[in-house]
């Protein structure tokens, strides 16, 4: 069981929809820095809220403005994604 974690924005790379296309149903996702813009993206957002696990960096998201309004998103401090990271068996960086 993988987290795979973003860190691009949505608006200038395609990481996110790589990762998407790639991501099992068991696995999490991580957006942390500026992809976590893709919370605000209306083609992306519908896909983020399918997934069962997704997980936004609660600073980077406060650092842009960005408010979560989805129960299904989860916002995580950085202990959070620590503990987060060893309850999978792998951190996929994209």
């Amino acid at each position: 069981m993988n987290l795979h974690k973003i860190t691009s924005s949505p608006f200038t790379h395609l990481t996110l929809q790589h990762c998407l296309q790639r991501i099992q149903p068991t696995e999490g996702l991580l957006l942390t820095q500026d992809a976590t813009y893709a919370v605000l993206d209306k083609t992306l957002y519908p896909k983020l809220i399918d997934l069962q696990s997704v997980y936004v960096l609660k600073e980077d998201a406060e650092a842009r403005g960005i408010v979560i309004e989805s129960g299904k998103i989860q916002l995580i401090t950085y202990a959070q994604f620590v503990e987060l990271s060893l309850e999978y068996d792998n951190v996929v960086s994209w």
